[in-house]
């Protein structure tokens, strides 16, 4: 967990596509839990909050990515998004976002800032 503005997540960067880990933040007095996800050689992160009913995406699971629709998934209603910006094109939020995070390297590790 990290109460700064960027998050280390270890390992991230050895992700197979399609893969993901999830982490903690602090935002305000809130922790909150975002996602690292490889998506063709690429790491791109979230916050795991659906932007229809502020749930979380994966209800715990830790799985978050389709690969029969290459969407990003919810599994509250079934809400995709496309994992390279997080819109959701289709379900009850179309037309909307997950917040996504910035995303860097180092070594086997993704640094996220939140």
């Amino acid at each position: 967990m990290s109460d700064g503005a960027t998050v280390r997540v270890p390992g991230a960067a050895r992700l197979e596509h399609g893969k993901s880990l999830r982490f903690h933040f602090e935002r305000g007095k809130e922790t909150l839990e975002g996602f690292v996800l490889s998506h063709h050689g690429s790491l791109f992160a979230y916050l795991n909050r659906c932007p229809h009913w502020f749930v979380d995406l994966d209800l715990g699971f830790g799985e978050f990515y389709d690969p029969r629709d290459d969407r990003i998934f919810c599994r509250t209603h079934g809400a995709l998004f496309k994992p390279t910006d997080g819109f959701c094109d289709f379900g009850p939020c179309a037309g909307h976002s997950l917040e996504r995070f910035e995303v860097s390297v180092d070594g086997d590790d993704a640094l996220v800032r939140v």
